[in-house]
């Protein structure tokens, strides 16, 4: 953390990559790897025979996350720096809830589950949300009442009464009261704070950052990366746009299924940034890009005769970055998978600045659903 610019307007590359990284490590599976990872010597651990089974013989669960989290990360906060030296402390805040639905006539279980760390230094607030995870062990209860509860519903005064998406808002008013509590304790509105969280997390660090700055506090800038498109409906999106101007900024990789997915009524929030494919385009960066939207002629890239190969990859970039109904949309969620983002914030570094910051991990096999693809 030496070389986070706490006051960094816009996108700042160190910025990105540690938020990157520590949002990733906010799942306790990946958390759970990366430990086991780091005690292998730096080397992957090939026994592990899939996510599934690193969630069923956990070194890590919400029992003792924040511990964990504390262990890894507390040294990126040393005594001696100067503006944000001292007095480093980490809590987690989790709080869920079961519901039970009906459709038609078989009842199903979905859950809210609104989980993030808060990392509190002498002039520095960091929030770093998780994004969706089991709840109390049922894998797709916070899928079905959190992510695809979709419905908008009218929110408060504290959102001038826009309307948003259902099964977000739901997640962050479980967890406003205890947030507020603890920001309030610890002097937030002193002190320049920064949101980040991954996928569900996104979308629950830009609600938060509007709350909090409606709230008082200074919201210096939100990090978010694989950011669902619906969150709320033109309303909240102008609400952002004068509240948080220029400080909302949601990273997205390639053809991440969580980034392009959409429903009608929903206004894009904040200013896009897209990464290339790893392979095809080694993570180059389009910073501040246009919105996703649907194509004119969305078969011509594959009718089209191109002059050269340069051609072809230009006509590519623009098909995959911009195109709201790609027929080739990956159907898992391989893309999805935080690691990509943390691969492509680092290579936004200067160079000069990399011997000084940590390193990616490079611990594959990537764990997240896709696992057999990233074999």
């Amino acid at each position: 953390m030496e070389n986070f610019n706490i006051h960094a307007t816009e996108v700042d590359p160190v910025n990105a990559f540690l938020l990157a990284k520590m949002t990733e490590l906010m799942y306790p599976e990946r958390l759970d790897y990366q430990i086991r990872y780091l005690k292998n010597g730096s080397k992957p651990v090939r026994s592990l025979p899939s996510t599934n089974w690193l969630k069923a013989h956990p070194l890590i669960t919400n029992n003792n996350f924040k511990l964990a989290y504390e262990n890894r990360f507390d040294h990126y906060f040393p005594k001696s720096l100067g503006s944000i030296k001292s007095n480093v402390s980490f809590y987690f805040l989790e709080k869920f809830k079961f519901d039970t639905i009906s459709i038609l006539g078989i009842k199903s279980v979905i859950g809210y589950d609104p989980e993030l760390i808060v990392i509190n230094a002498d002039s520095l607030i960091l929030l770093l949300y998780r994004g969706t995870d089991d709840v109390d062990n049922n894998r797709f209860a916070e899928w079905k009442g959190t992510d695809f509860n979709f419905s908008k519903i009218e929110a408060g005064s504290d959102f001038n009464y826009a309307k948003i998406h259902r099964g977000f808002l739901i997640s962050f008013e479980l967890i406003k009261p205890e947030l507020l509590l603890l920001l309030d304790s610890l002097n937030a509105k002193n002190k320049a704070v920064w949101i980040s969280g991954h996928s569900l997390g996104g979308a629950m660090a830009i609600l938060t950052g509007v709350f909090l700055e409606k709230s008082g506090f200074s919201i210096q800038n939100i990090y978010t990366y694989a950011t669902p498109r619906a969150i709320g409906d033109r309303t909240l999106s102008e609400l952002c746009d004068s509240l948080l101007p220029n400080k909302i900024h949601r990273f997205e990789y390639y053809l991440d299924p969580v980034t392009i997915l959409f429903n009608s009524g929903f206004s894009t929030i904040g200013k896009r940034y897209w990464f290339d494919n790893a392979t095809k385009g080694n993570y180059n960066y389009y910073p501040a890009c246009e919105e996703r939207h649907f194509a004119k002629k969305p078969f011509e890239y594959r009718r089209r005769p191109f002059a050269n190969d340069e051609k072809r990859n230009l006509a590519r970039v623009k098909r995959e970055k911009n195109d709201l109904l790609l027929t080739d949309l990956p159907t898992k969620l391989f893309y999805h998978n935080t690691q990509w983002y943390v691969y492509a914030t680092y290579k936004l570094i200067p160079e000069d600045l990399k011997s000084n910051l940590p390193k990616v991990d490079d611990s594959f096999p990537f764990i997240y659903y896709g696992w057999k693809m990233a074999k």
